[in-house]
């Protein structure tokens, strides 16, 4: 039998204007992962997720050909998305969800 760990991971599933962006993976290790939805990739009419995404950016689709990966931090486009301090705890109450401490 292996003895291997298993790792727990939270996804997250980003929409824009109703809209499949991608889904962000969290993992225990601090790991996070953003990956782009094929179809939000291949629409030259996509909404403007970043402006670095946009279809008129010119190196937009090499930059979301594969995942966004960053440890112990968030990849910069989705950093400042969430609130922090007393909003972000107000927030989690309403979600009835714990914030990991940082």
């Amino acid at each position: 039998m292996s003895n291997s760990r298993v790792e727990e991971i939270n996804v997250l599933k980003l929409s824009l204007h109703d809209r499949l962006v991608g889904y962000l993976a969290g993992f225990q290790g601090g790991r996070n992962v953003l990956s782009f939805a094929e179809e939000f990739k291949s629409d030259a009419n996509r909404p403007t997720f970043s402006l670095i995404t946009q279809p008129a950016f010119p190196r937009s689709e090499k930059l979301m050909a594969a995942p966004w990966a960053k440890n112990q931090r968030l990849h910069p486009t989705l950093s400042n998305l969430l609130p922090e301090g007393s909003l972000r705890e107000l927030i989690a109450q309403g979600l009835k969800v714990q914030l990991r401490a940082k």
